[in-house]
């Protein structure tokens, strides 16, 4: 049951984190989009599954939206994604995750960033300040098993929060990337830096569980080793080639079963 309760703490989450791994900043040959794919009042939804031999479970739903907001003077995106567990799971194990960020539309530089996650008695409260002028990432960082903390990090070109990552990576081209070509980027989660190796595996066709096809490109990356992941696992990511840069799938295993998230509208 201690398992169970873990995975069913992190499904939402995971999946959520999984959807941006198509690196943002990687090398000459994955080239820029000339317009973004997406556009203010978009709104693209997910399932999250736990899956364990033939038992699978939808979980909770994911969704992802855009408006176009003008801050200080600039053309700004507002991004926003939610995460919910299934209301007939909520007695074992409520999820209530929301992600925002404000994001310049013409650099796609990251200006504010916020997370508010609820699941079970955990709570977490961060929020993130992109101050280039003076040179720092300010962080205000606060959960339910560790109190409040703020901190102040260097500032990084190119260092991305989750939410603005999500929508940067649909915005490159892979048509000239070669199979089995590494490239990393570089994100902060929960107030740290990480740099992230993913790979390109080439493209595929695949079969949603609604029995949808679609043509995509496939790639990986070794997870984060933690609390329901193993060392040497690898998550498989699998992002639309229609140029709109989609994540329509994605698959990680985990200590016992495995973990998907499809694309469902």
């Amino acid at each position: 049951m201690d398992i169970i309760i873990k995975v069913k703490r992190f499904v939402i989450q995971v999946s959520f984190f999984l959807l941006f791994l198509w690196s943002p900043y990687v090398s000459a040959q994955i080239t820029l989009l000339e317009k973004p794919p997406f556009h203010s009042g978009e709104i693209i939804k997910y399932a999250a599954f736990y899956q364990w031999g033939l038992i699978e479970i939808n979980a909770g739903d994911v969704q992802f939206l855009v408006d176009s907001i003008s801050k200080d003077g600039l053309s700004t995106y507002h991004f926003t994604g939610i995460g919910i567990s299934k209301s007939k799971y909520d007695w074992i194990y409520q999820v209530r995750d929301t992600f925002q960020s404000i994001v310049n539309a013409n650099t796609f530089q990251p200006i504010f960033y916020e997370r508010h996650t609820s699941e079970g008695n955990y709570t977490v409260h961060n929020r993130s300040l992109f101050q280039k002028e003076s040179g720092k990432i300010v962080l205000y960082l606060e959960n339910s098993e560790e109190g409040f903390s703020m901190k102040h990090l260097a500032w990084q070109d190119h260092l991305l929060d989750l939410q603005t990552a999500v929508y940067y990576a649909r915005m490159l081209d892979p048509t000239n990337a070669h199979i089995h070509e590494e490239y990393t980027f570089h994100i902060i989660i929960d107030g740290e830096p990480f740099d992230i190796t993913i790979t390109y595996e080439g493209k595929e066709n695949i079969k949603l569980s609604k029995g949808k096809n679609y043509s995509c490109h496939r790639i990986s990356t070794e997870v984060i080793e933690g609390t329901i992941f193993s060392s040497h696992q690898r998550i498989t990511i699998w992002v639309s080639d229609d140029g709109r840069q989609l994540p329509i799938k994605v698959e990680a295993p985990i200590i016992v079963g495995k973990i998907k998230a499809e694309l469902i509208e």
